[in-house]
């Protein structure tokens, strides 16, 4: 069996896609299962920093909500941003609660014996393995 990015083909013969699916031909495949490949558009020096270096510091676009929204829905969003609970708090409910305390008493069981047990090895009073 030949694994490409394409295409998987069996000894048998028979092509298919990687997730099983037959291979069917189209106008962007070539004779024997090849991509055309288009080169990408040009860009400049200072266009590619500029990409790179928002991919480095924002790489998911943290701004993205604020574009084409008026005024008042940006001050909205601003003030989402910088208080996330007005965002989720209202729809909050005494499910989520129950679900939040139950991964409360589950951390807490496994980071309290952790924060002491460290504290030992370091040979240091328990009680400050639970200062952090």
């Amino acid at each position: 069996m030949t694994l490409n990015s394409i295409k998987v083909e069996d000894s048998a013969g028979d092509a298919s896609d990687e997730h099983g699916a037959e291979a069917s031909s189209s106008a962007s495949m070539l004779p024997g299962g090849v991509h055309k490949v288009c080169l990408p558009p040009y860009r400049t020096t200072f266009q590619k920093l500029r990409h790179r270096l928002s991919e480095i510091f924002f790489p998911d676009d943290p701004l993205h909500r604020f574009k084409n929204q008026t005024g008042l829905r940006r001050f909205v969003l601003g003030i989402e941003f910088f208080f996330p609970v007005l965002e989720w708090g209202p729809k909050y409910n005494v499910k989520l609660l129950r679900s939040d305390i139950i991964a409360g008493i589950t951390i807490a069981s496994l980071s309290i014996p952790q924060g002491i047990s460290y504290a030992k090895l370091a040979n240091l009073p328990p009680i400050l393995g639970l200062c952090k």
